[in-house]
């Protein structure tokens, strides 16, 4: 495995399971969009296999990333991913959000990957919880949970929304052709808190 200090390690660098992971064009592209600074503390909600908050704490290497994810595979995943890094900098919590998030201080940055049907009330969390211009990024794959986080978005002190849709295609060797296989579209959304 290779040191990384910059985003958009490769995906084979991670350990992966049946857990869903952001893949490596998408990543580069929210880390961008979450615009971390050196002592951000920053919150992942549905943390997968952790690949997000691994990049996270390459950037914020004197804050911390809250990584909760819910399912126990995605767990042992991640602990596995921070060993294989050696990350110091991530508070893992086994749990859902927004219930388990007691002993989550004041962030600076919110990403969420995952709601698990909660994004109204994890939006109230983040109301409260969300630094006045504090920066959220919301990944999602669905029409309709697009649309909600949008909704949520829109309802709230948010300026500066944005929604990027990005569709990646790789290539694949057929022989000694070369074809290209499209991923799952992703939409992007981000914004920052009003005061």
């Amino acid at each position: 495995m290779t040191n990384y200090n910059l985003f958009s390690i490769p995906d084979s660098e991670f350990i992966r399971g049946n857990v869903p992971m952001t893949k490596e064009e998408v990543r580069a592209l929210t880390i961008g969009k979450l615009r971390i600074r050196p002592k951000d503390i920053i919150l992942d909600i549905g943390a997968g296999t952790g690949s997000i908050s691994i990049e996270a704490a390459l950037f914020a290497k004197e804050g911390i990333i809250y990584s909760i994810e819910r399912k126990q595979e995605g767990i042992k995943l991640i602990e596995k991913n921070i060993k294989l890094f050696n990350i110091k900098n991530i508070k893992l919590i086994k749990g859902i959000a927004p219930n388990d998030l007691g002993n989550v201080p004041m962030v600076d940055k919110v990403f969420i990957g995952g709601s698990g049907g909660k994004i109204k009330e994890i939006f109230d969390w983040v109301d409260d919880n969300l630094k006045s211009h504090g920066r959220l990024v919301i990944n999602v794959i669905t029409i309709e949970n697009l649309y909600k986080a949008l909704e949520q978005i829109k309802r709230r002190k948010y300026k500066n929304i944005e929604v990027v849709q990005i569709a990646v295609s790789k290539g694949e060797n057929i022989g000694n052709l070369t074809m290209m296989k499209g991923q799952n579209p992703v939409y992007i959304i981000s914004a920052d808190k009003e005061c």
